[in-house]
């Protein structure tokens, strides 16, 4: 008999929904020097901040539905 196995999954959706959060808010602290390095312009639909956010909230859904 193991440890996990006591360990309710409402658990192990909270901690790694806990790690995508704490994720999202490591790339929100990202500067906009570091993520328009090499982009030929600076438009809004290009900063990778928002995307990675849109990423990270489906992952987020995703994990919590399924």
């Amino acid at each position: 008999m193991s440890f996990f196995e006591h360990v309710p999954v409402f658990s192990g959706k909270v901690l790694i929904t806990f790690l995508y959060l704490l994720l999202a808010f490591w790339v929100i602290k990202r500067s906009k020097s570091f993520i328009y390095e090499g982009a030929p312009t600076k438009r809004n639909w290009r900063d990778l901040r928002f995307w990675a956010l849109v990423l990270i909230g489906i992952q987020i859904a995703l994990y919590l539905i399924f």
